[in-house]
């Protein structure tokens, strides 16, 4: 099951984190949260949206704690409780899993394993690469002229929030 984040929301969100950014770039998320529901608080045609998004997080939160995990019981992962995610917006109990479910639970792991190791080693090289640079060029002691001036980055839109670069 997939879900698109509202473009209104997501606009309210980055203008909220914008608000609450700190003189050297920080974002606590305690005073984020709380911006963000000052804004939406008077923003009664919101509601539906808001609702929606509180229900994904819950359905999120719900999938997390229940997730099958190794020695949370004297049994490795089984726990009647534990909820298997399978893919296409469909989980089922570990309890009431078949045989089907066991196989196609382990396939999508691995593929997640994957993807997870494969995005973490790309990350890795990132961060080495740009300690190394800042290593190399003292004089910077923020990221955004560095990537500027040693790894020529320019702005783009910044696309997965819905709009361009002028309203980022």
């Amino acid at each position: 099951m997939n879900f698109t984040s509202d473009p209104v929301l997501r606009k309210i969100a980055l203008e909220a984190a914008q608000q609450v950014t700190t003189d050297t770039g920080r974002i606590h998320q305690d005073e984020l949260l709380e911006a963000l529901c000052e804004r939406l608080a008077p923003r009664k045609e919101l509601l539906g949206l808001v609702i929606k998004k509180a229900g994904q997080a819950m359905m999120r939160d719900l999938g997390e704690r229940h997730s099958p995990r190794r020695n949370r019981t004297p049994n490795g992962f089984y726990h009647p409780k534990s909820i298997m995610k399978l893919g296409n917006g469909i989980w089922v109990w570990m309890k009431d899993s078949t045989f089907t479910d066991m196989t196609e639970w382990g396939r999508i792991s691995s593929r997640n394993f994957v993807r997870t190791a494969t995005a973490e080693a790309h990350k890795q090289e990132y961060v080495s690469s740009r300690i190394d640079a800042y290593r190399e060029n003292p004089q910077f002691t923020r990221l955004a002229p560095l990537e500027e001036t040693v790894f020529g980055f320019r702005q783009d839109s910044f696309d997965d929030l819905g709009f361009n670069s002028d309203t980022a």
